[in-house]
């Protein structure tokens, strides 16, 4: 068969296994790293802030999440409300922009911000990115991310491992507990001892 029935993740078998759908969002482990697509590339803005940003749409094409998406969001229009230092994440996004032009001998075709149109010249780019994990937010979700774009020529493959958070449990006043994350419980099974540190204070 040819045409409409070829898909560019392989062979189209008809069978259950590649029929149903699969749980595709997964958190995908730390530091994986996977050759990926661009399957989009474009302006966006958040919608409570009105803060702009680029937003990579990667799909994954080798490895153990083959399939899966993940979103790069590159803020160089500066940073949100949110950033600690917005000069530094803006300064950071566009040196990742520019990696991405010349990664795939590319140049921008105006001094100007790009559009859409611009950006869509990047679709259908391969490359060899590696996913970052969050840590849980207060309502405990996570989020993967893109923390690194490499050639795709020779690039290595490989799963990650998930972040590992612990919570400690503390007692109130009213006799319930709560749960509390603290830096010495999500990183106790690294061998960190609070009492024997080499900061030099």
């Amino acid at each position: 068969m040819s045409g409409f029935w070829e898909s560019e993740l392989g062979e189209v078998t008809g069978n259950a296994a590649d029929a149903f759908a699969k749980d595709m969002f997964k958190i995908i482990p730390d530091n994986t790293m996977a050759l990926a697509k661009i399957e989009s590339f474009t302006n966006q803005e958040y919608k409570d802030t009105g803060f702009k940003y680029l937003q990579v749409e990667w799909l994954l094409t080798d490895g153990d999440f083959k399939g899966q998406k993940v979103t790069q969001k590159l803020k160089v229009y500066g940073g949100d409300g949110y950033d600690k230092d917005p000069a530094k994440t803006k300064h950071r996004a566009l040196n990742m922009f520019k990696l991405l032009f010349q990664l795939f001998n590319m140049k921008p075709k105006h001094a100007g911000a790009p559009t859409d149109q611009d950006l869509a010249l990047f679709n259908g780019k391969i490359a060899g990115i590696k996913i970052r994990e969050t840590e849980p937010n207060l309502e405990g979700k996570q989020y993967n991310w893109v923390s690194e774009v490499h050639e795709s020529q020779g690039f290595k493959s490989e799963t990650g491992a998930h972040l590992v958070v612990n919570v400690v449990k503390q007692s109130n006043n009213n006799g319930s507990s709560s749960a509390i994350e603290s830096a010495f419980s999500r990183n106790q099974n690294q061998g960190v001892n609070a009492t024997e540190d080499d900061i030099p204070f």
